[in-house]
């Protein structure tokens, strides 16, 4: 019986090989494998849970190895695995005839502890056939997302005895945990409730979010401070439909893997939605540090990222953004090891229009000088906002509009959304993309063709604008959205100039806010 446990690093990990050698000599335990601290640790937890759980430690010398030796070993997840190992190789556990992968970690009292990175580890051991997996009841549903009915359950080390093929009964199946509809995860807290009825007027601003979570296009919220910038925001994950199979498990095994995913969960169905703050590190937004865990960008997979004052964010954190906005993946390089996780994600920039965020505001003096408030835009980059497809000035709603009726709900909006992601996912069946603003460029050519007026207008509107290529091209993907949202089968003059409109504002055209 091979038994294997599973070293979580970078999105796919790597199986592990756990073997146990018994001979003469003074009983102790010698463990290789390039272990860390934590698993060193493991021989007394494993020595502790196996008499605990009515077991009998071997009193010989035992000779743990964790294979691919080459591979560092981390985290408590090898535990389980080992504890089986030294139970098989004593005799003390049936051999189950086929292989299996044991995941959890161990309590002093033998029970077993829920670990991360379980979905991953069950996708590499089928990619390699192995027939059975084991892991803390904890961890059940985020198994059977994939395992299906061989993944099983257990509490406690002593239940291992009852996983032989002789034992493995349908009331024991039921006991691991009962079939029935997967219960969905959502992991927006503090999203509950948001709607775009809240927001009060505005329809320039309400228009470029339906449109931005119509095709996927990044999106650049600017105005003076409480105009609802980051109001909208948050908004916008409501809009997205929810994940399909295969962008649901990617979301929670990046949740799994980064230890995020609640213990007893299935899959992750709705978009997540990050903001993490200002203050964060290079290695909380892109990922890596000592673990190579993955960060906001992959946790934010299939979702959405918001970057609330994107000007006070430190300049590499920014530019970190561009490729993983490009490739829609992000990859880690560190001395010992590469690692990527998928980060295709909607980024959403607010940001004030000048230092002080008085311009604009009424009732409000600017004090900056125009040098000042482009020096203000160019902590962005300019790299950085070439790839933002939409970009929306937000005024303040007058008195009026905040007077009248609520808006358009987000149900209504996100019918209509849905809609044109249908119609993206019918043209693109047969390509890897999925919506409009992650068309490549050849992309853009065959799905982005323009009829005689509508190049004209194009060219003649580029050129007045003096919009670099990828601006172009940004505008083309912006244009095709909207016809989608119409159901038009062609990009029509009319589409191309809300396109524009969309896309024109920037550092230099941020002065119309004065009043």
């Amino acid at each position: 019986m091979a038994i294997f446990a599973f070293e979580p690093v970078g999105f796919e990990g790597e199986l592990v090989t756990v073997e146990v050698d018994l001979r003469r000599g003074i009983p102790c335990v010698d463990l290789v494998g390039l272990p860390d601290g934590a698993v060193k640790e493991a021989r007394e937890r494993i020595r502790a849970a196996i008499r605990n759980s009515g077991f009998e430690f071997p009193l010989q010398r035992l000779l743990i190895s964790l294979a691919p030796a080459g591979v560092r070993k981390g985290g408590a997840s090898f535990d389980l695995a080992m504890a089986m190992a030294v139970l098989s190789a004593s005799g003390q556990i049936p051999d189950y005839g086929e292989s299996i992968l044991a995941l959890g970690e161990l309590e002093l009292s033998g029970r077993v502890r829920p670990v991360a990175g379980v979905l991953s580890a069950v996708a590499a051991g089928l990619r390699v056939g192995i027939p059975r997996f084991i892991v803390p009841r904890g961890n059940i549903m985020e198994a059977r997302a994939l395992a299906g009915d061989a993944a099983f359950a257990i509490d406690g080390l002593d239940d291992c005895i009852r996983l032989s093929v002789a034992a493995r009964s349908a009331s024991m199946a039921d006991e691991a945990d009962p079939p029935g509809p997967e219960p969905g995860v959502d992991m927006n807290e503090g999203l509950d409730g948001l709607d775009m009825a809240d927001i009060r007027g505005q329809p320039a601003l309400r228009r470029a979010m339906e449109v931005s979570a119509a095709g996927g296009h990044h999106l650049l919220l600017f105005g003076p401070p409480g105009v609802g910038k980051s109001m909208a925001a948050r908004r916008l994950s409501g809009l997205l439909p929810d994940l399909d199979d295969d962008d649901s498990i990617i979301v929670t095994t990046l949740y799994s893997l980064a230890g995020a995913l609640p213990e007893r969960s299935g899959l992750i169905r709705k978009p997540p939605f990050r903001a993490p703050h200002h203050g964060a590190s290079a290695e909380g937004i892109v990922g890596g540090g000592r673990s190579r865990k993955p960060g906001e960008i992959s946790l934010a997979h299939g979702g959405v990222l918001l970057l609330d004052e994107a000007a006070e964010f430190r300049a590499d954190v920014l530019q970190s953004l561009r490729e993983p906005l490009e490739e829609g993946r992000v990859t880690i390089a560190r001395a010992d090891r590469v690692v990527s996780y998928p980060s295709r994600f909607m980024l959403v920039l607010s940001c004030n229009p000048c230092p002080c965020g008085n311009l604009g505001r009424r009732g409000a003096v600017c004090l900056c000088s125009p040098d000042e408030i482009r020096r203000y835009w160019k902590r962005l980059g300019g790299p950085l906002l070439d790839r933002i497809d939409i970009r929306v000035p937000v005024k303040p709603a007058g008195p009026v509009e905040l007077a009248s009726g609520p808006g358009e709900p987000s149900s209504s909006i996100r019918s209509r959304v849905r809609k044109a992601r249908e119609i993206q996912a019918d043209r693109f069946s047969d390509t890897a993309c999925k919506v409009n603003g992650r068309l490549t460029v050849s992309g853009i050519e065959r799905f982005c063709a323009l009829g005689d007026q509508a190049r004209i207008a194009f060219v003649i509107k580029a050129e007045r604008e003096g919009f670099s290529s990828r601006a172009c091209h940004s505008t083309l993907k912006v244009a095709r959205t909207i016809a989608d949202l119409e159901g038009a089968s062609n990009i029509e003059v009319r589409h191309l100039d809300e396109a524009f409109s969309l896309r024109k504002y920037g550092d230099d055209d941020v002065f119309w806010l004065i009043p």
